[in-house]
């Protein structure tokens, strides 16, 4: 009896033996599909993080753009957008460099938006700047022009004063109203005669009268008489006097006090050798600046 009973209960135990299989197979599954499933999340994080990296990359490669284009317009600043730039470049090197960390990410995140902000700011003071040294050029070309307009100005007033200053020396130049020349020989007295035979004669008289000038200036003056021989010898004194680049031989100069009045003037020239060839005698006079006022020729037979 005890062994009918012990026999029945054994397909009851079977059964229970086969359920736990059957539970622990279904685990199993269970678990390997959880695994499963947990290993596609994990790696679905994992592309979606690297995806927001690359965003971040890609958005701190256009504000190292913006800097380079900031760079070329103008070159204001340079050294604070250089620093920016270098900066960037750390992040970006570090980013595609790092694990597929969410916090991280979340980090450069945040430092993008330092960035972006910095960006702003350092591009505000570029444009500033620039707009700055253009109107500072533009100013200083302004000014520039309006020099050279007035530098032109000044020129041609210079000019126009140099005209007329040399239109004033020229009219201011005293002129000889008469010059005559001749042969003359000493009687007792003092008294002189004309002679026109070169053998009769002992001097020649040289006389002009210089004439009135309103604009000429008040003031001493120097004339000189020069009178050439037929053979080309300054009578006279025969000395030398130099203004500026020109030279002259005189016979005899003559010292006065111009006072806007006619003044008459004679001179005595004598023969070096006391005696007088005949032929043609070039006179000639000339004022403190040498020059030639006057030219008379006198023949003596």
């Amino acid at each position: 009896m005890s062994a009918e009973l012990q026999n029945a209960g054994l397909p009851e135990k079977k059964k229970g033996g086969g359920l736990i299989i059957a539970l622990l197979s279904l685990g199993l599954v269970g678990a390997g599909g959880y695994a499963f499933y947990q290993s596609n999340e994990a790696k679905k994080n994992e592309e979606a993080i690297l995806e927001k990296r690359d965003q971040v990359v890609k958005e701190l490669e256009a504000l190292q753009k913006d800097y380079d284009e900031a760079v070329t317009v103008s070159k204001q600043n340079a050294d604070e957008l250089a620093d920016a730039k270098a900066r960037i470049a750390q992040y970006i090197d570090s980013l595609k460099n790092m694990k597929a960390d969410i916090n991280v990410l979340f980090k450069y995140r945040d430092q993008v938006n330092v960035l972006k902000k910095e960006r702003n700011r350092l591009l505000a003071i570029n444009d500033s700047l620039r707009k700055y040294n253009v109107k500072v050029t533009q100013e200083r070309d302004s000014t520039a022009s309006a020099l050279n307009v007035r530098t032109s100005q000044l020129d041609s007033v210079s000019q126009k004063a140099r005209e007329l200053s040399q239109v004033i020396d020229e009219g201011s130049i005293l002129s000889l109203k008469s010059l005559t020349a001749n042969g003359v020989k000493e009687k007792s007295g003092g008294r002189y005669v004309e002679k026109e035979r070169s053998g009769a004669t002992d001097k020649i008289k040289v006389c002009y009268t210089v004439g009135v000038n309103r604009i000429a200036p008040v003031g001493n003056r120097t004339f000189y008489v020069q009178v050439v021989s037929p053979n080309g010898i300054t009578l006279g004194d025969n000395e030398t006097v130099t203004v500026g680049d020109k030279t002259i031989n005189y016979s005899a100069v003559k010292r006065f006090l111009y006072e806007r009045n006619p003044v008459d003037v004679c001179e005595y020239i004598s023969s070096v050798t006391k005696k007088y060839e005949g032929g043609t005698y070039q006179v000639y006079v000339f004022d403190d600046q040498l020059r030639e006022l006057g030219k008379i020729d006198l023949s003596l037979r």
